[in-house]
């Protein structure tokens, strides 16, 4: 994309990003716990938009195992309440003081997704999603998927998710690379 294009779409995505603080803030202000949470890969064959699908349909793998310990019917009414929502971007790597591992910026060319997660107040999941990612990984991660990192957010997600936004707000990847899930019940495949 031409950064004369980036720019003029700039503040669309910048009003998409508020909205979804928006919608975050009032998940969390009806006692859902929010969670930041990076997936990261290993290499993947293809070109950026191939990665991106293969990423995306690994991340659908690990919520629809997820949601199951939510709740055990999370296509009904009531258990579609009762499941975490994710809102992920595909992101790159950014200098910081910190090191990285050279593997997590040269991998996928640094390409991950991260996010927010938030968990709801009401459910059958009884541990915290770190805690559970810790002890679970190897439930979830595969030849494609080779961690998935989660930490509590303990304050200002509307900057966590700023954070997270940070290539699409760059206009380094499409709207339509943003994943939410659960998809609506409609979009939900039949069992």
């Amino acid at each position: 994309m031409r950064s004369d294009d980036c720019r003029d779409i700039k503040w669309s995505r910048l009003g998409l990003l508020h909205g979804y603080q928006k919608w975050i803030q009032d998940y969390i202000n009806q006692g859902w716990q929010p969670y930041l949470i990076s997936f990261m890969f290993f290499p993947l064959p293809g070109t950026q938009s191939s990665i991106l699908r293969q990423m995306k349909r690994e991340i659908e793998r690990v919520n629809s195992r997820l949601v199951t310990r939510f709740d055990r019917s999370p296509r009904s009414r009531a258990g579609f309440k009762r499941l975490p929502r994710m809102f992920l971007f595909p992101d790159f790597p950014i200098y910081k003081h910190e090191k990285k591992s050279i593997l997590d910026v040269s991998i996928n060319n640094g390409l991950h997704y991260g996010g927010i997660v938030l968990t709801p107040p009401i459910s059958r999941f009884q541990s915290t999603l770190d805690a559970h990612f810790d002890q679970d990984q190897d439930k979830y991660v595969n030849e494609k998927l080779a961690r998935i990192h989660v930490k509590p957010i303990t304050r200002n997600a509307a900057y966590v998710m700023d954070y997270v936004a940070k290539s699409f707000k760059r206009c380094r990847v499409s709207d339509e690379d943003i994943i939410i899930l659960p998809k609506s019940r409609r979009e939900l495949p039949s069992k």
